[in-house]
């Protein structure tokens, strides 16, 4: 999942545990609020003098440890804001007990801390205590892996990480995960594939049951031919769902669903569906997962979705008669 960059009409993605419907579309008929993005400068107080918060994005992990997700979190500002974002995803740290009602859990092992950090021309430059290298098996190091490349690259500033443990740099994990010199988003997420692959991926959204009795959306990166045309092959694997490999997982949109239409018409996709789309168990995930899934392309900012030429009323009986941008979140979960 690549950055969120903070516009002008984009919508909102709001996830409900309680089932009362998985997606709150919120229409472009304002503009937000333009939160501070570079992680650093201090927005101050509000209106009513209270401390602000940081919108946050931070990658946790389910209840079978298999995989990383991404949730919203509000963190109240402190100087060194991003160490503090990171605190968040230690087991045991500030986020424990909200994670928990959630069925979540952090990543970093519990006592990780970070022992000094630098930003500067967007790399991030990490050096974490000992603690960080108490994985308990491979599965656990690369989730510590993708967690911590894709919470930083959060931030504006950030795009490339590297990792120091004890201040040395960090090449190999205790149960022998390799670690890059320089971790970018570019390595995938929940990517189970062979470290070889093609060269070209692209990154779906598939389901996964909540704990708590909702659902999560998991971003997945999976390897495509080299050849393929990008947005095809995304769709390709959306509606293929899970892999054999990927326990846990499960599809969102319906079997047998076919793609009538797909066109580029500048930064948007506009897609047409069978009316096979429209039994998914729940539209609004499905919905959810494709836009995800193709903005998650850097070409495609916006998606325009029909149902055999005509527009898809989700849940709430909202009409998607406009295209669609990218949501700020794919699970924002409120305090």
């Amino acid at each position: 999942m690549r950055k969120i960059v903070c516009t002008i009409l984009i919508l909102t993605l709001a996830l409900a545990l309680s089932g009362c419907g998985l997606i709150d579309w919120i229409f472009p008929d304002k503009t937000p609020e333009t939160p501070g993005d570079d992680g650093y400068e201090d927005p101050g107080t509000d209106e009513n003098g209270s401390a602000r918060v940081r919108k946050s994005v931070l990658y946790v992990t389910g209840h079978d440890g298999n995989y990383v997700l991404p949730i919203s979190f509000d963190i109240p500002w402190e100087e060194g804001i991003a160490k503090a974002v990171i605190r968040h995803l230690v087991e045991g740290g500030p986020a424990h007990q909200f994670l928990t009602t959630k069925g979540l859990k952090a990543v970093l092992p519990a006592g990780t801390s970070v022992l000094g950090m630098t930003v500067k021309d967007g790399l991030a430059v990490v050096d974490f205590s000992p603690q960080l290298l108490q994985a308990a098996d491979a599965v656990h190091e690369r989730l510590i892996l993708d967690a911590l490349t894709y919470t930083l690259t959060e931030f504006s500033t950030i795009d490339r990480v590297t990792l120091w443990v004890n201040g040395h740099p960090l090449t190999k994990m205790t149960h022998g995960t390799p670690v890059e010199a320089v971790l970018t988003r570019e390595r995938g997420v929940n990517n189970l594939a062979s470290s070889k692959g093609t060269g070209v991926s692209v990154t779906i959204y598939l389901g996964m049951d909540s704990m708590a009795g909702g659902l999560f959306l998991v971003p997945v990166t999976r390897p495509v031919a080299p050849a393929a045309e990008l947005c095809a092959a995304a769709l390709e694997q959306l509606i293929g769902g899970p892999a054999a490999g990927e326990p846990g997982l499960k599809g969102v949109i319906t079997p047998g669903v076919r793609v009538q239409h797909l066109s580029i018409e500048g930064k948007r996709a506009v897609v047409d569906f069978s009316a096979e789309l429209a039994e998914a168990e729940n539209l609004d995930a499905a919905v959810g997962a494709i836009v995800l899934t193709l903005t998650e392309l850097p070409e495609i900012s916006e998606v325009r979705l029909t149902i055999d030429g005509e527009n898809i009323t989700l849940s709430s009986g909202k009409v998607l008669a406009e295209p669609v941008l990218r949501p700020e979140s794919a699970n924002p979960l409120a305090l």
